[in-house]
Parts: structure tokens; sequence; C-alpha cells
């Protein structure tokens, strides 16, 4: 298949020390990391492999290998929705998920008292709890042996996407899958990793996935709201103040004397002059 974009997937299997600049350089642009581990365990490697993936600039995803057991009061983290939520918390916000359905291995299903049917009704549960968690719909991986032996019901493929291991020229694939997202062509005994030892490696037709979480991610601009300009209000006209009236003096006992002497003064004047 020729044009198809290369990819790998990591655990704590492949070391401490991934050269992942070089990861980049080789001409990966994806990378897949282990996370949750059943009810027992995150991997060790998870944050420094996302970490040293991203900034090198390739396209990341956690996967969770699940223990779809039956429930016991002793192992309450077998519970699907526990489950979910331990690998939801380990993996952290905003970051595409994939489960990983392939154990037990069908000839070991009586020991752990598990059916077909009992792995599909918890590997539902498990794969709805998650996205109503983190608002993030995984894709499942799966082999076609054990996704004959479980016989998933064709509902399942309408709503979960594939990415599936078969080390053949062309996937195999189970069903009720007719496609698949992502193709895992390699089981690790091939290609060895750069600063690092063996890896699975994986193809995918495109980045979609990727790009289509990045878009739905990213919040609309906001539209600009027009501000009205202001309406010119004119300064007031400044209103002048009247003077004010002279001060009222109470006359006072003196100048009342002064001015009846003056009185009778003029009428003595006057009447001399006749």
């Amino acid at each position: 298949m020729p044009d198809l974009i290369k990819g790998i997937d990591v655990s704590i299997y492949q070391g401490d020390n991934i050269n992942w600049k070089a990861c980049a350089t080789a001409g990966y642009k994806f990378v897949i990391c282990r996370c949750g581990v059943g009810n027992t365990s995150k991997d060790k490697n998870y944050e420094k492999n996302i970490a040293g993936a991203k900034a090198a600039g390739l396209k990341v995803m956690a996967y969770h290998f699940i223990y779809p057991l039956p429930i016991i009061p002793s192992q309450p983290l077998r519970d699907p929705k526990a489950q979910a939520k331990l690998h939801a918390d380990w993996a952290g916000s905003n970051i595409l998920a994939a489960c990983d359905l392939e154990w037990p291995e069908p000839e070991n299903w009586k020991k752990w008292g598990c059916t077909a049917k009992q792995i599909v009704e918890w590997t539902i549960v498990y794969l709805e709890e998650y996205e109503r968690l983190t608002g993030i719909r995984p894709i499942v991986y799966t082999y076609p042996y054990f996704a004959k032996a479980v016989s998933l019901p064709a509902s399942f493929a309408e709503k979960w996407k594939l990415w599936i291991a078969s080390y053949t020229n062309t996937p195999l694939i189970p069903k009720p899958w007719t496609s698949w997202v992502i193709w895992q062509d390699s089981g690790g005994k091939t290609t060895n990793l750069p600063g690092g030892g063996p890896v699975d490696t994986n193809k995918a037709r495109d980045l979609s996935l990727w790009e289509e979480f990045e878009n739905r991610n990213v919040p609309p601009e906001p539209v600009p709201v027009p501000v009205p300009e202001p309406t010119p209000v004119p300064d007031p006209v400044p209103v002048p103040t009247p003077p004010p009236p002279p001060p009222v003096v109470a006359p006072s006992k003196t100048n009342f004397i002064v001015a009846v002497l003056q009185t009778i003064g003029d009428w003595l004047t006057k009447l001399f002059k006749r």
C-alpha cells in the first residue's frame, strides 16, 4: 500500500532513552503511547513518551490495555466504569485514546471466568463510560483471531473505529468492520526504535483522526460586537451668577440720635431764614 503514513506504538518496553527527534527524521508522523494497564498500573514512561513525541512534532494518542474480567468484590477496579475512570485520569485531558482489546486469550477464558458475551458487554460499558468522562470516543485495537472469538455485534463497528493488528501484506479486517483507520503491520520483530528497543510499526491512510480532533477542540473565534459611537453631549451654557445684595446694616442708637438732631437743625435753619 503506497503513500501510507508511518507511526509507532510504544510502552515501557522500548526503554527510557527513545530519541524522538531521530524518530521524526526517520519519517514517523504519529505515536500511540501505552498509558493504562488494566486495573493494576499506569505505564511509568507514559508522560515522558508523550512529552518527547510532542516536542519532536509527532501526533500522539494514548492506548489502554483493558482487563475485561468479571467483577468480584475483592477487585472493584474490574468494574468497566471504574477501569474507564482510572484510565481517563491517567491519560490526562485532551488526548485521543485507543482501547486495546486482546486479553485474556480465548484459551484462557475459562480460567478467568470470561465468556464472549461477557467480554463484549464489558467492553461496550467501558467505551461508553470513557467517552462520557472525557468527551473522547476511543478507537479499538484488536487482531482477527480475538475479534472472531468474541463475535462483536454489527453495531460495534458503526460506533468504534478499528486499529487492526495484522502482519500480512494487506490487513485482514475482522467482522463486523469493513475498514480500518490504523494498521499495526509489524509486531516489534523487524524494526528497532532510535535510542530504544524493537518497536511495533503502524500505518495510517492520513492524519484525519488527529486533525478532526484538533479542530473539534479549537473554540470558534468570537464575533466582534460593534460598539456604538457615543452621542456627543454639548457643554452646558454657563449662567452668570448675580452679585449678592448689599449687606443690610442695622441702625445703631448713636446713628439714630445723630439723624434726629440733623433733622431738627435743618428745620431751625429754615425757620430763622423766614
